[in-house]
């Protein structure tokens, strides 16, 4: 950073600043001694940032600005004011100077400078895949080169059908496409397709190009869902910032998805065993009630308790517990079809529901499952489980609720007779022997 200011009291405030930004900082206090400071930079050590006190604009700065002007055109230039005017406003524009801030409020100073140094620093488009579609081989050349310049992986199609395909099986940060294609579809047709596809991708950022400045197929092309719209041929810094904002945009939406998915995990999923919670059966088990009733087919629901349980956790501590627990919710995700909903429910109990299975292939997989428990030896112990099963029928009137007691109390008869075996609610069983002996 350099910081050109006159009042050395102001000076070391800034340069304080700077550093606890983790900034390295110059101070001058003229035009002349900055411009001489910027001469003997090389291109590794240039300054990233420019902080300048209002008197740049006299006699002493004039220079200073034209140099920046010509040479510094990257480097962003902050002037700070105690006065700020519309004269020196006009300027401040006329300089090329990003941002006019006032003196008198250093917290604003602050937030504003992080910025300038961090903000755009977040988030890195260095390896962004973008992909490109132009039919004609000169432009494409030349704004190929201008992304590869931004370290950026391109690939290129000239028509939208090849690209489209591409796009169906690979994930890109970006696509730019020009509008008039040579083939059967065209820019605008390739920007519907793309947000109509069937997932996350549908999402990624479009930058349309054209020859022709049409303002009204520029409303068309924001009406069928792109994000930006530059003419060809394309200012090279312009292209390089809209597809820097583009990409960096992209990339917090990732970013945002991703938290989203986390939360949603540690939310719906228990963390100990990864089988879903009771939160996730509370959201998944109406939907499937009424599927069952609407398409007429047969739900059945399987809570089993492993036995003894406490006794685990008293005689060889809780991480021998969880350490069954984690092998028993395995083995239960790793039995079951895609489709069924494996929970653990509470301390030692587990739930699965089963869309597509009637009593009896309930009582067949629950059969097998207890005998799976008793052959696992899950962390080295024998343990066994009790294990109750009902269906959904007229009598539960499309209610979770009763058909959880239902299976419940058969879970619980297993215990009072025994343990380590299989029951069925009665009322499910009678409605299935029913069905079958009508023929149902």
């Amino acid at each position: 950073m350099l910081i050109l200011e006159n009042s050395r009291l102001f000076q070391k405030m800034l340069q304080d600043l700077l550093v606890e930004l983790n900034c390295s900082v110059s101070c001058v206090r003229t035009g002349e001694e900055g411009l001489k400071l910027l001469g003997s930079t090389t291109p590794s050590t240039r300054y990233d940032l420019i902080i300048a006190s209002q008197h740049i604009f006299d006699k002493t700065g004039t220079k200073f600005i034209e140099h920046c002007k010509t040479v510094e055109r990257n480097t962003p230039i902050i002037l700070l004011t105690s006065e700020p005017n519309e004269t020196l406003m006009k300027n401040a524009r006329a300089a090329g100077i990003r941002d006019v801030f006032p003196k008198s409020n250093l917290t604003y100073l602050k937030s504003n400078i992080r910025y300038y140094i961090q903000g755009t620093n977040d988030f890195n488009i260095s390896g962004g895949r973008v992909l490109y579609v132009e039919d004609s081989a000169s432009v494409a050349h030349i704004v190929t080169s201008y992304l590869k310049k931004l370290n950026l992986e391109i690939t290129h199609f000239p028509t939208a059908e090849e690209a489209f395909h591409a796009f169906s099986d690979n994930e890109y940060d970006l696509v730019i496409t020009d509008i008039m294609l040579e083939g059967t579809m065209d820019g605008l047709s390739l920007v519907r397709m793309i947000r109509a596809h069937n997932s996350h991708n549908a999402k990624t950022p479009i930058l349309a190009m054209t020859g022709h400045d049409d303002p009204q197929q520029r409303i068309d092309l924001f009406h069928a869902g792109i994000n930006d719209y530059v003419t060809k041929p394309p200012l090279e810094e312009e292209l390089a910032a809209r597809v820097n904002n583009l990409i960096i945009n992209k990339r917090l939406a990732d970013k945002v998805r991703k938290q989203q998915r986390k939360l949603f995990n540690l939310a719906m999923i228990d963390q100990l065993t990864t089988c879903h919670n009771r939160h996730s059966l509370s959201e998944y088990a109406p939907k499937y009630i009424k599927d069952s009733v609407r398409y007429e087919f047969p739900l059945s629901l399987v809570i089993l308790d492993l036995d003894k349980f406490k006794q685990v956790n008293d005689t060889f501590g809780h991480a021998t517990g969880d350490a069954v627990l984690r092998e028993i919710g395995k083995l239960l995700m790793a039995t079951c079809r895609q489709g069924d909903v494996v929970a653990r429910i509470g301390g030692e109990e587990f739930l699965i529901l089963l869309p597509h299975c009637n009593i009896f292939d309930a009582r067949i997989k629950a059969e097998n499952i207890r005998s799976m428990i008793e052959l696992a030896k899950p962390a080295g112990l024998n343990m066994t489980a009790s294990i109750g099963i009902a269906s959904l029928i007229p009598q539960h009137h499309e209610d979770f609720d009763k058909l959880f007691k239902a299976a419940d109390a058969a879970t619980y008869m297993s215990k009072e007779n025994g343990r380590n075996r299989v029951s069925i609610d009665p009322e499910s069983l009678e409605e299935a022997e029913m069905a079958r002996a009508s023929g149902q």
